[in-house]
């Protein structure tokens, strides 16, 4: 269709367009600076002739990507300047997955793909001699060569597991079930520090939406939650703490924090949009709630190729722990309370359900509940002792106070 426009007056653009409902419209503008004759006329330019027929938005999730340098110093801000005249790309291998965490430490960048975690040096270049060793070298560009350290491990797509303390880096492989810490010598599997099936079953689901770490500065522990929703739908799970010095998996905690991190000697975590400091309560307590009570499951397994008598059991600790199962691999044990003061001066009383306090150290006779067995001349309740080559026994305690050193046991061995 055929347009006519009657211009009144000349040196001008005129601009084709629609508007915003898709109807043609032209537009006038004037083309020289002042409106007068021969007075300066804008430039149109150089016009482009190639055509883009894909001229969509890309997306390059393995690649990385720097803008221009700022310096408060100097009064320099270039960080919205890209310009395409130099090297300001970096491509990682798009077979290892999209970048989901970048950290920089020192002159190098640490870069952790889905599969994969690598290095790349920060404004130098790296050289190997013919016997494979680096020598670096100054350079002008941002990213140098791009380093990958040992094993095939990455973050997955849970960047939100990373956590650093001390030139330390852990975070988390959902994929391939394993928490992994990275320091000076490369990646090291801490899963497998007593918890490999444990980790390789647990985190395996597709139910599990968020896994958090952080560090927890005052007891020195990667603090590790995995959240899957619950029946209303609220992220719950899950939480381990691992001790670095213990070089394993010290404690489950009955919290499920939503972000955290340490800052001037304390650790604090988020939990429903608030901020809790953690280790500021009574033991046991969080957020706000109820103590909640405490439990630890321990083997007492010395010689164990013997088949033993176990007639006590010992702890060093507070006065409140109370051992709700107590077995061997043969029988069964009667619970055992709390230290108790009514027993505290009854020296007669041989056999009671609860500790007594000896030379600073809790101890308490074990109670056979085992029913009878054939041809067993004194059976069940009325003999003291378990038989057998291991003992398994879980202590709990519901107050605040609860220390506990160490657990022991005193046997006979078997001669029969």
């Amino acid at each position: 269709m055929a347009y006519l426009l009657d211009i009144q007056y000349y040196n001008t653009f005129i601009l084709k367009g629609k508007n915003d409902s898709n109807v043609v419209e032209f537009h006038v503008e004037e083309s020289r600076i002042k409106g007068g004759f021969n007075d300066a006329s804008v430039d149109l330019g150089v016009r482009a002739h190639a055509t883009a027929e894909f001229s969509g938005k890309e997306e390059r999730p393995n690649a990385l990507i720097h803008s221009g340098i700022f310096n408060s110093k100097t009064g320099v801000n270039n960080i919205n300047q890209f310009s395409i005249g130099q090297n300001i790309t970096k491509a990682l291998d798009s077979q290892d997955g999209s970048i989901q965490k970048l950290y920089a430490e020192d002159t190098n960048l640490n870069v952790f793909q889905e599969e994969k975690v690598s290095w790349i040096a920060i404004d130098k270049d790296i050289i190997y001699t013919a016997e494979g060793s680096p020598q670096v070298t100054a350079a002008n560009q941002v990213f140098g060569q791009t380093v990958s350290y040992n094993g095939n491990y990455g973050i997955g797509k849970n960047p939100e597991s990373f956590a650093y303390y001390a030139g330390r880096k852990y975070f988390v492989d959902k994929p391939k079930g394993a928490v992994l810490r990275l320091s000076r010598d490369g990646i090291t599997e801490i899963s497998n520090y007593g918890m490999r099936s444990y980790f390789l079953k647990e985190l395996k689901p597709s139910t599990i939406k968020q896994i958090h770490g952080a560090w927890d500065i005052e007891k020195r522990n990667y603090i590790l939650s995995y959240q899957t929703p619950n029946g209303s739908g609220v992220l719950e799970g899950p939480t381990l703490a691992f001790d670095e010095s213990a070089n394993g998996w010290v404690s489950f905690y009955d919290y499920y924090p939503k972000f955290g991190g340490s800052i001037d000697g304390d650790f604090y975590t988020f939990h429903n949009g608030l901020l809790y400091k953690q280790h500021d309560a009574s033991s046991n307590t969080f957020y706000g709630g109820d103590a909640i009570e405490a439990s630890i499951s321990i083997i007492i397994n010395e010689n164990p190729s013997v088949n033993k008598n176990f007639y006590t059991i010992n702890y060093e600790g507070a006065e409140t722990w109370d051992i709700t199962s107590i077995a061997s691999d043969l029988d069964t044990g009667v619970a055992i309370d709390a230290f108790n003061n009514a027993y505290q001066d009854n020296d007669t009383a041989i056999f009671v359900n609860s500790f007594k306090k000896f030379d600073g150290k809790y101890s308490a006779n074990i109670i056979n509940a085992t029913p009878a067995k054939e041809n067993e001349v004194i059976f069940g309740g009325d003999i003291s002792g378990l038989k057998g080559y291991f003992l398994n026994v879980t202590l709990t305690n519901s107050s605040t106070n609860n220390e506990l050193f160490s657990v022991s046991t005193n046997y006979n061995i078997n001669t029969y």
